[in-house]
């Protein structure tokens, strides 16, 4: 036999007897398998269609084997990309993470693959990444479709999916409006902008979306995406007149709190005004921070801080009136409040005002027993913010309560704080105070390294002359 006829035998494709075989040695030993696979890599259409049609009968480790001359095939034959598809829906996590690589990199064939996945609610997020991520220019149109259908708005991974497609794609627009001429659901709609509301490029693109999906936004889920997205989407009367309604029209207080901060987003806040005698608290107490600093709405959000049933509304009123002078007597009396929250609240928002008012109560709050550890840590911080030197003794006996070895986590951190804040005051009292604790036998390692630690770089009150 020549040379030439010897290549010639060597390189013939295998016979469906070899192809059988060597299908039947993946799951033999390693040598075996090597030579299978070699086998099954040359054995073109014949061979990606025996592989796909017994993959069911075929082992674990049989599968596993199989990718690899799959992930070689699949560049030119749908039967293996098929394969893959199968090895992808595997309920063993290897073989699936195997089946996704390889439609990765099968070249055109994996795009197919991919989008065949997209349906599939067990990997189809994952297939929608992978789609997304490495040809995004090619995913928009089957993540749009994969959206519309039955379940899809619902696929927070197909949202995201097409974030980053439509993020990384050379001209998304022309295909986002083309889809939208194909009258899509509403819903399908909603969730699309959604997906792609936060880009900037694309506000004008989400305002449309958001009026197309207003004349059949009817479900919840639908009001409630198309709010979240309003928050970022390009200037439009129509949705401004809708976010609008949603302040006092919807039963559920969630959109009614989510129109609060769709509205203020859009720059109109002051029609978040009404929201404040809201029937629901949390939409009060949005609406109070949302219009921090209004002064049409000051007394309103002053009496909400006084009277309002609900600790969480006083406490967001509150913090509302941190920035107007005029409401610093309403903050002051809010430290004796009968809720913590509110209290710290209330310490925390004068610990932002450029005077010290306050610091009786807030001084009083800091020696209490039995204050809680949100209000200690409050007034620690106002302490540290007005550099108060006379502070010093109530700072050390909150290390001291802190030493014995049962004390509660919640006293140790606050115990830290408190060293910190002696350390930032850098008083001779305050400098005895921290050298008295280092020389204390018995101190929690917690509290050690609150003595030791660098402070920051601002120095404290010693160094910024206050």
């Amino acid at each position: 036999m020549s040379l030439s006829c010897g290549a010639a035998v060597a390189s013939a494709a295998p016979t469906q007897v070899a192809i059988a075989q060597a299908i039947r040695d993946l799951g033999a030993d390693h040598d075996s398998a090597v030579r299978a696979a070699r086998v099954l890599q040359g054995g073109g259409a014949a061979a990606a269609t025996a592989i796909r049609d017994a993959w069911p009968s075929l082992s674990l480790l049989g599968q596993q084997r199989a990718v690899g001359p799959l992930s070689q095939l699949a560049l030119r034959h749908d039967a293996a990309v098929q394969a893959l598809v199968a090895a992808a829906r595997s309920e063993d996590e290897q073989v699936r993470t195997l089946g996704l690589a390889a439609l990765r990199r099968s070249g055109v064939g994996r795009r197919e693959g991919l989008v065949v996945l997209l349906a599939d609610p067990s990997v189809g997020d994952q297939a929608a990444s992978l789609l997304a991520h490495t040809d995004p220019n090619f995913a928009i149109e089957p993540l749009l479709h994969a959206l519309a259908r039955e379940g899809g708005p619902d696929r927070r991974g197909l949202r995201m999916a097409l974030t980053v497609a439509v993020q990384r794609a050379d001209q998304p627009r022309g295909e986002l409006a083309a889809w939208l001429r194909t009258e899509p659901p509403a819903e399908a709609v909603a969730s699309a902008a959604l997906g792609f509301s936060g880009l900037e490029a694309h506000r004008d693109m989400t305002s449309a979306f958001i009026e197309y999906a207003l004349s059949d936004a009817s479900a919840f889920a639908t009001k409630w995406r198309l709010l979240l997205s309003a928050g970022t989407a390009g200037r439009s009367e129509v949705v401004d007149q809708w976010v609008r309604q949603q302040l006092d029209g919807p039963e559920e207080w969630m959109l009614r709190q989510a129109a609060v901060d769709a509205i203020t987003a859009r720059g109109h806040r002051e029609a978040a005004r009404v929201s404040l005698g809201d029937p629901y608290p949390r939409v009060r107490s949005r609406a109070a921070m949302a219009l921090s600093g209004d002064s049409d709405t000051l007394v309103e959000r002053a009496t909400l801080a006084r009277r309002d049933t609900w600790p969480l509304v006083r406490a967001e009123a509150v913090s509302s009136l941190r920035a107007e002078a005029d409401a610093i007597p309403v903050i002051v009396a809010a430290v004796d409040d009968s809720m913590s929250v509110v209290r710290a609240a209330a310490i925390d928002a004068l610990s932002t005002s450029s005077h010290g008012e306050g610091w009786e109560r807030i001084h009083a709050r800091l020696r209490a027993r039995n204050e809680w550890p949100q209000v200690t840590e409050a007034a620690i911080r106002y302490v540290v913010a007005h550099c108060r030197a006379d502070a010093v003794d109530a700072l050390l006996r909150l290390v001291v309560l802190a030493t014995p070895s049962n004390a509660l986590t919640d006293d140790l951190n606050n115990a830290a704080r408190a060293i910190e804040a002696l350390r930032a005051l850098g008083t001779s009292e305050a400098n005895a105070a921290v050298e008295q604790l280092r020389n204390t036998q018995g101190v929690p390692p917690t509290l050690k390294m609150a003595l030791e630690q660098p402070l920051p770089e601002d120095g404290g009150c010693a160094s910024s002359g206050r």
